[in-house]
C-alpha cells in the first residue's frame, strides 16, 4: 500500500470521530516554560560515551505526517511518547519507546529511527546521574489501541494529534523544538514517504482508538 493510500483511509476512518479542541480550551492550562527549550540539540549524532542515556521519546507519524502528543493528565505537561530507560530495556533506547508507547498511550509502531539527543546538564530529574543524554526518535503508529491507565502512574494520557511544528508552536518548545521537528519531518518523508501535515488543526483521538 502506498503511503498515499494508507493516508487516505486513515482519514476516512479516523477523523469523522475526532473532537476537535480549540486552543485546548477543555484540557485548561499547561505548565509553562521548561528546561528542555534550553538543552542542546544533537541531530543525527550518537550519544557520546561518557553521557548516559535516560530518556527515550518518539516523533511518531501516521501516514498522513500527523504525529501524536500526550497531556500528562497528572502534571499537566504535553510530552512526546515514551519515558526512562529502565533496567528492564537493556539500556536500549527502542525498547523503551516500544514499551512507553504501549503502556502509556496504546500504540503499536514500526521500526524505530534514530533522530539525535538532548544534552541535559540543568534539570532536577535523574538527580545524582549528572550531565545525561535525551534520545529522540521517529517510528511510524501501525495501531492505536483503545485509551487505558498508565500502570506505572495510575493516570490516563490524552492522546492528541496535529503538525510536529504545530506540536512545537502550541507548546512552546522553541528554536530546538523546531529543529527537532525538521529532523523528523525529513525522517517521515525518507523513511516511509509521508507527507508534511497539511493541516494544524488539533485533534483528540477517540478514546476507542482504531487501526492504521
Amino acid at each position: 500500500m502506498t503511503a498515499d493510500r494508507a493516508a487516505e483511509e486513515f482519514r476516512l476512518m479516523a477523523e469523522p470521530e475526532l473532537t476537535q479542541l480549540p486552543a485546548l480550551e477543555r484540557i485548561g492550562p499547561l505548565a509553562s516554560r521548561r528546561h528542555t527549550m534550553e538543552w542542546p540539540w544533537h541531530e543525527g549524532e550518537d550519544v557520546p560515551g561518557h553521557l548516559k542515556v535516560v530518556q527515550s521519546w518518539g516523533w511518531l507519524f501516521i501516514p498522513d505526517g500527523r504525529c501524536i502528543v500526550l497531556i500528562d493528565t497528572v502534571h499537566m505537561l504535553p510530552v512526546l511518547p515514551g519515558g526512562s530507560v529502565e533496567d528492564e530495556d537493556n539500556n536500549d533506547p527502542v525498547a523503551t519507546l516500544e514499551r512507553e508507547a504501549a503502556e502509556e498511550a496504546q500504540l503499536a509502531l514500526g521500526p524505530a529511527h534514530y533522530l539525535g539527543y538532548l544534552h541535559d546538564e540543568t534539570s532536577d530529574a535523574y538527580d545524582g546521574i549528572g550531565p545525561r543524554a535525551r534520545v529522540r526518535m521517529a517510528a511510524s503508529v501501525t495501531r492505536i489501541g483503545a485509551s487505558a491507565i498508565d500502570p506505572a502512574t495510575g493516570s490516563t494520557m490524552i492522546r492528541l494529534l496535529t503538525a510536529p511544528h504545530r506540536i512545537v508552536e502550541l507548546f512552546g518548545w522553541g528554536e530546538q523544538g523546531r529543529r527537532q521537528a525538521d529532523t523528523a519531518i525529513r525522517a517521515a518523508r525518507d523513511l516511509w514517504g509521508y507527507p508534511e501535515a497539511s493541516s494544524s488543526a488539533v485533534s483528540e483521538i477517540p478514546l476507542e482508538g482504531g487501526w492504521l
